[in-house]
């Protein structure tokens, strides 16, 4: 029988001519030179092959199903689970312990049918015999057996200290790998890391310092004189091709610090490195950023918002300023309230600085629930005034359709402040009603059931605008004249401009034009059927008390 027949695609650098016994002599013998000792299972977990390497491992006589029970025992005693990729445990037997690296891999044909198991076992027993068993677990991640945090550090100093080349700490962030491992399981997550971390080994020089230090975080300390930014990225796509999947694919986002004093402490130049690669916004297989001290001056920033947000809020340092929407004669119909940042110190923060900062801390729905209730307590002001008839527009970010029950937190406001739900327009934004389809068109309906006024604000800001548009059944669409700047193509975008106004108006929608700035727009909206308008042209955002001055008796 040739090997061919029974191997199948997988044997297709095999010699068509070659016998089975002949090739498996080979395997055997190759497998034996490689050092490591080899376990195969079956499906059904049944041991049915081991190499010489395994049974004198485990001092075990030449029995399958022996030597898998001295291992599967020892497995067990260590509190290790039998689908663990990958793990690093002293073995102890005649008096003599060994530090034994073992991987597991699930083994599938060309079709993705699960043909089995194998276990390679790495014998580390002369770090035992001399002394550095324990420091080799301390210093070294269990999972991908690169160093962790403690050996990285360690292992950088040093070479720091020993050479005169310049070297850069690259750090390596897995976009939304929290959100992987909770769709697919660890078991699937780890796969990868290890995949990783066995790729990072091919690639590498001698001089080179690396290790994954936290969660899917990698690290690389390396000459700068070697680094070139395209031939990386080109490693890198290499890297996440082969662990990309139909379901699954990776964004690997790199930081880059460049190291100017050798002596500094190793983890201030992972923080760096690690500012760096937070800065990065776009979405590409592969995004390389490099630290600038401005990014130490942002991160001080942030810690500085997070840090006083709460106590903020107690002593209500935050405030409402309001932008007029208004008909193309300037008469104002409603008004958007925008949060501000009314600092006893530093004055006025505009949400430029501290929006974002919020949102990536999932904060974000403390504040808008406070700006909220600002702006249903100014309805209940504006009862038997002149500004009755004005209603306030108020927004919900993406995250808060997770943390708050919409529904309820707007009906006790209403409740409470006694107000028409009318007077209380909800701004959901595009990127969230594109998040989760279903649940916004289902919310909206809710909420237009209890009277209150909808509208999607940065309408045409993502991809799936008009799709949405079917599902969805809101009052109002909101259109950022920012739409028509971001293009180099003004004709088309006009065309498309067009279209969705008069698209909006067939399907019911009232829809306001956002970002008007001057004459010649708000004339060329007009002539596209356009009525309500909001931006600097009209008036920029201002204190309720200064709005009421300025439009009193209008």
């Amino acid at each position: 029988m040739d090997a061919r027949s029974v191997f199948g695609k997988n044997a297709y650098y095999c010699d068509e001519g070659a016998e089975l016994k002949e090739i498996s002599r080979l395997l055997n013998c190759g497998l034996h030179q490689m050092g490591l000792g080899v376990i195969l299972l079956d499906p059904d977990r049944k041991c049915v092959y081991a190499n010489r390497h395994a049974f004198s491992m485990f001092h075990s006589e030449e029995d399958l199903e022996v030597l898998y029970g001295a291992f599967s025992g020892w497995m067990s005693s260590q509190g290790i689970e039998p689908s663990t990729g990958s793990w690093c445990r002293l073995y102890e037997n005649r008096g003599k312990k060994r530090l034994f690296k073992v991987r597991y891999r699930v083994l599938v044909d060309d079709f993705n049918k699960g043909l089995g198991y194998m276990y390679t076992i790495q014998n580390l027993s002369d770090i035992v015999e001399n002394d550095t068993g324990e420091q080799y677990r301390m210093t070294h991640d269990e999972l991908t057996g690169l160093y962790n945090r403690e050996g990285f550090c360690a292992a950088a100093q040093s070479a720091l200290r020993d050479s005169e080349k310049t070297y850069l700490l690259l750090y390596s962030n897995i976009k939304d790998f929290k959100l992987f491992n909770q769709l697919f399981g660890l078991d699937k997550g780890n796969d990868i890391l290890i995949n990783i971390g066995e790729m990072m080994i091919q690639h590498v020089k001698e001089e080179d310092i690396y290790g994954r230090i936290n969660g899917d975080h990698f690290v690389l300390c390396m000459p700068k004189e070697r680094f070139n930014e395209k031939n990386f990225k080109k490693i890198v796509r290499e890297i996440t091709g082969k662990v990309t999947s139909k379901s699954y694919s990776l964004h690997i986002q790199i930081g880059i610090y460049e190291i100017t004093d050798p002596c500094m402490d190793i983890t201030l130049m992972c923080d760096r490195a690690y500012m760096a690669c937070k800065s990065i916004k776009k979405d590409g297989v592969c995004e390389i950023a490099w630290y600038s001290d401005e990014m130490l001056v942002n991160a001080l920033l942030e810690k500085e918002i997070l840090s006083s947000f709460d106590f903020a809020i107690i002593n209500r340092q935050f405030g409402i300023y309001i932008q007029p929407q208004v008909f193309a004669d300037g008469k104002v119909f409603a008004v958007e309230a925008l949060a501000r940042w009314l600092h006893p110190e530093n004055g006025l923060i505009q949400p430029g600085v501290f929006i974002d900062v919020l949102e990536r801390a999932d904060l974000i729905y403390k504040l808008d629930r406070y700006i909220w209730e600002l702006a249903a307590r100014q309805v209940a002001d504006w009862k038997g005034t002149e500004f009755e008839d004005i209603s306030i527009s108020v927004n919900v970010s993406p995250k808060d359709l997770y943390y708050l029950d919409i529904k309820k937190e707007f009906t006790e406001l209403i409740e409470k402040y006694d107000i028409d739900p009318k007077s209380l327009n909800i701004e959901i934004t595009e990127t969230a009603v594109t998040s989760d389809v279903n649940k916004c068109a289902k919310l909206i309906l809710e909420l237009q059931s209890r009277g209150f006024l909808v509208e999607i604000d940065d309408f045409g800001s993502g991809y799936s605008s008009l799709n949405m548009l079917k599902d969805i059944n809101a009052d109002v669409l909101k259109i950022d004249m920012g739409f028509l700047r971001k293009t180099e193509n003004q004709k088309r975008a006009q065309v498309i401009l067009n279209y969705t106004i008069d698209m909006a108006h067939e399907l019911g929608m009232n829809v306001i034009t956002e970002g008007v700035e001057t004459v010649d727009q708000l004339d060329f909206l007009t002539g596209m059927g356009c009525t309500m308008f909001q931006g600097f042209y009209f008036d920029r955002p201002m204190p309720v008390e200064l709005f009421e001055k300025k439009y009193k008796n209008k």
